[in-house]
């Protein structure tokens, strides 16, 4: 079969691929979105892919009035905000070091970074957990943000190394003979130059940041330091009822900044994640 013959075979195959993937990918988000428009009897008289029976906010109403949401999301963003901060800055510095700066153990110090990728962060919550209550850190943002930054710090140092390493080292020296020290030519010559993959280590880690349960349900108790993640559980009653209408709502509105984030800095996401593959 020819070339030509086989592109005409394949291309409505490949089509119909996509748009199964497409579907695969939509309907969940489709479907808690509909959900979130019924009301409690529509749950129990309809099918679960059916329609509401009347379209209606009033499970959003009742999520902003019944759950301290507002509170939930606040600290959720200040988690955020300093896992962010503290990530790019250790990750960003040891990568362009490691790259760049030529010393004793270079490659060991590489390596030994990367071994954080063969540890899962779940055979570290007990031993955490026991320090952390021995410090008084239990119900901080601090035992959040700690372990977010620490069980990151792998993938980001390699991603900033892969970088860095590609970088020209002219401009560097240039940037020396010009009078800047190691950490000047860091602020003035890398960071700018390390937009993409600074908005890929940070995008990534928004989302996880965000969507961390794990974390978030092992060191936070009180109600005032809940993350938006743990803000689900208020609508699950006694014995285990669950609200439906104002949880699907409350998944809802919980997972749109992950949209917002992902639609703003995707095409970013994927330049960071290639930047070095190509170059030799």
């Amino acid at each position: 079969m020819k070339t030509s013959q086989k592109k005409m075979v394949f291309a409505p195959l490949k089509g119909l691929a996509a748009v199964i993937l497409a579907v695969i990918q939509v309907y969940p988000i489709f479907y808690v979105f509909l959900s979130s428009l019924k009301t409690q009897e529509d749950f129990r008289k309809l099918p679960s892919y059916a329609f509401p029976s009347s379209f209606q906010l009033a499970n959003y109403k009742r999520v902003l009035e019944v759950s301290p949401i507002v509170t939930y999301f606040k600290n959720s963003i200040i988690i955020l905000v300093f896992t962010l901060a503290v990530l790019l800055v250790i990750s960003s510095m040891a990568g362009f070091a490691l790259a760049k700066i030529k010393f004793k153990r270079n490659q060991f110090m590489l390596n030994y970074f990367m071994l954080g990728l063969m540890l899962p962060c779940q055979v570290a919550l007990i031993p955490l957990f026991t320090i952390f209550s021995k410090m008084g850190l239990l119900n901080t943002y601090a035992a959040i943000i700690l372990p977010q930054v620490a069980f990151a710090l792998s993938y980001s140092i390699q991603l900033f190394y892969s970088f860095s390493k590609f970088m020209p080292n002219e401009i560097i020296e240039a940037a020396i003979i010009d009078g800047c020290s190691p950490l000047q030519s860091y602020v003035r010559i890398v960071c700018p130059m390390s937009t993409n993959s600074l908005l890929t280590v940070g995008s990534m880690q928004a989302v996880f940041c965000w969507n961390d349960f794990i974390w978030a349900n092992t060191f936070i108790r009180s109600s005032d330091m809940k993350t938006v993640t743990l803000g689900i559980n208020d609508f699950v009653g006694y014995m285990g009822v669950t609200d439906w209408g104002p949880t699907f709502a409350a998944i809802i509105l919980i997972t749109i900044p992950t949209f917002i984030i992902y639609f703003l800095t995707s095409k970013y996401m994927l330049a960071g994640m290639t930047a070095g593959a190509v170059k030799g």
